[in-house]
């Protein structure tokens, strides 16, 4: 399970790219290399980072919204957050990043724990360093169905479900690693409605400060779930970061399509 550190509203994230997150791309043509990498013939649509965030912005509506109870941003916690459906089977939310440093890799943060709600293919818990992971809440707050709030097992979402994540000139691919639901640790504020929380891994390809306990950002980052079993990712911890990162231009044409743009 995850555990929220102590909040620091950050001003500004990290300018460099990190790992290997896709930044967005002005123009709207693929080469072939990258076409190719995603087994694409040259003559395919391909669509940019900057236009497929315009398309979820476009479709975020009150029509399209899954919560009718609101959200809670884990780093503010204002209880502003909702969850769009913006195509058939893909959901999106824009809120925090509150970093997770869960897992097999060792971290000094007093509330590191080591075990994930998932692991990977091989039985491994997630290693939040190496993998970008993103974390949902692990329970229906409100032990109601169909849940008040946006609840993963309603929406075809399991275990390293594949997303893609978006925060200023960035998207990188991350997995479904770790849940959020209330305990008894004493810096803790969880809340299984929250949303707004992702890995070292995650943070650092993004450009955001990547601390346990003093890193994260207030609000700017948009989390693209896209549901279904075709779009699990398999893997262990030293190759999910890279098949994740595989799917990125996958996931934008894919949803591009679907939106229409």
């Amino acid at each position: 399970m995850s555990s929220i550190r102590t909040r620091v509203a950050v001003v500004a994230a990290a300018a460099l790219a990190l790992a290997a997150p896709a930044a967005v791309r002005t123009t709207a043509a693929a080469t072939p290399a990258s076409a190719a990498a995603v087994g694409q013939t040259a003559a395919s649509p391909s669509y940019t980072a900057a236009e497929v965030l315009a398309g979820v912005k476009k479709n975020s509506t009150t029509a399209n919204k899954v919560n009718s109870k609101p959200h809670i941003n884990t780093m503010t916690r204002a209880q502003n957050v909702n969850v769009y459906q913006v195509a058939s089977g893909v959901y999106a939310y824009s809120s925090s990043l509150a970093v997770d440093d869960d897992g097999s890799d060792p971290d000094s943060d007093p509330d590191h724990q080591d075990e994930t709600t998932f692991q990977d293919s091989n039985g491994a818990q997630l290693a939040a360093h190496h993998v970008p992971f993103y974390v949902l809440g692990d329970d229906c707050y409100d032990r109601k169905s169909p849940c008040p709030h946006f609840f993963y097992k309603e929406h075809g979402i399991k275990g390293r479900q594949f997303a893609l994540m978006f925060y200023k000139s960035k998207v990188i691919g991350a997995i479904f690693g770790d849940t959020q639901t209330g305990n008894d640790q004493t810096t803790s504020d969880n809340d299984s409605r929250e949303l707004g929380e992702a890995s070292v891994k995650a943070a650092s390809s993004l450009g955001i400060p990547s601390s346990g306990t003093t890193g994260g950002v207030d609000s700017g980052v948009t989390v693209v779930i896209f549901s279904g079993s075709s779009w699990v990712v398999n893997g262990s911890n030293a190759n999910l970061n890279a098949n994740a990162q595989a799917l990125v231009q996958k996931a934008l044409d894919s949803l591009g399509s679907s939106m229409g743009l």
